[in-house]
């Protein structure tokens, strides 16, 4: 197991711990781990792309799966009145790997605390939704391309249709009111 993989794995256990209900379900693990490497600037080496249900990547879901085969993690199956979910809890036995990784841990500590302060009251749509707008924001700022928030809008409601177009334009104009679009004017 490599020195990152490591810090993957100790995130998991520390971002359940820092949400008011100890746990948290994979849409918002895969999310904060995006919004931890994307606006906090973690290290965390994951390679989002645009999916479905917003930025993706599947080592999220393969670390996730490592957390709970070493135990790390505790994982199980929640029904929901539109489906089902999953609750990731801290396990006990994470002591070791946190303990393991303290420095890096410690480090981002302000970061783990913002992005659970920040984003940790969002159901699962609008962690879907936001991490989404912020995603078409980096694209078009990485084309150093700046662009109005009902532009923004118009490409993020292309990508995701369900989602109302003023909606979109209410996250959009939180996300520019806190400073954390690039592309955005």
């Amino acid at each position: 197991m490599t020195d990152l993989n490591e810090k993957r794995l100790a995130l998991i256990p520390v971002l359940a711990e820092s949400s008011k209900s100890r746990q948290i379900g994979r849409t918002a693990l895969m999310k904060y781990f995006y919004f931890l490497q994307t606006l906090r600037n973690v290290p965390l080496g994951y390679r989002f792309t645009l999916y479905s249900y917003g930025p993706f990547d599947s080592d999220v879901l393969s670390d996730l799966s490592d957390a709970e085969s070493l135990g790390v993690v505790e994982s199980e199956p929640v029904l929901y009145s539109g489906g089902y979910g999953y609750q990731i809890r801290s396990s006990t036995k994470s002591n070791w790997i946190k303990k393991k990784v303290s420095p890096f841990l410690k480090e981002h500590r302000p970061d783990i605390k913002w992005v659970s302060k920040t984003f940790g009251s969002l159901k699962s749509a609008e962690l879907e939704l936001v991490s989404t707008i912020i995603y078409v924001d980096r694209e078009a700022a990485q084309k150093k391309e700046k662009v109005s928030l009902v532009e923004l809008s118009n490409r993020v409601h292309e990508v995701k249709p369900h989602f109302n177009q003023n909606r979109i334009q209410i996250f959009a104009q939180d996300l520019a009111s806190r400073k954390l679009l690039q592309a955005a004017k």
